[in-house]
């Protein structure tokens, strides 16, 4: 279900780049996922949204940018299951390491897309790097604030559940 709505909420936008990547609240279900499940069926569901994703909005320039760029930089919001969010401090923290690691996996994306015209690695990771902060602070700030409410003020959407 969680899932479902995650690919929902990718799809309203409040800030779109003009040659893709977006500010949305897609990744939000993800972070609750491994919040509750852990690690594991956190990255799991975030590879299938890269995947869901890909289908609804495919941008694919090389076969390493696609593969960065959708199932693994998605997948690496399951790293915010590391964290226990038993406070909002950590609920943030979490959620904001797991999005700086996303955002290397489009940096390094991006930079594929990049050395197409002719840049050095430099120039092409600098301009990746300029492209992507673009939109992964302000998603990153909005994660990290909601996250923390979340821990806050409703602790049983975030708390670990144990399987049975």
């Amino acid at each position: 279900m969680l899932l479902a709505t995650a690919l929902a909420l990718a799809n309203f936008k409040i800030f779109q780049m003009p040659g893709g990547g977006s500010v949305s609240l897609g990744g939000l279900p993800v972070l609750l996922i491994a919040a509750r499940h852990g690690v594991v069926t956190g990255m799991i569901s975030g590879t299938l949204l890269g995947l869901l994703l890909l289908g609804v909005r495919p941008f694919i320039v090389h076969p390493v940018q696609f593969l960065l760029d959708y199932p693994l930089a998605y997948a690496s919001l399951g790293l915010a299951g590391v964290i226990a969010w038993v406070t909002p401090l950590k609920a943030a923290t979490a959620t904001t390491v797991a999005n700086l690691v996303r955002l290397h996996f489009h940096v390094v994306a991006g930079a594929v897309f990049f050395l197409g015209d002719q840049n050095t690695i430099l120039q092409a990771l600098s301009a990746s790097y300029a492209y992507n902060l673009g939109h992964m602070i302000p998603e990153s700030i909005l994660f990290a604030a909601l996250t923390g409410y979340f821990a806050r003020f409703q602790p049983a959407l975030c708390a670990r559940q144990s399987c049975r």
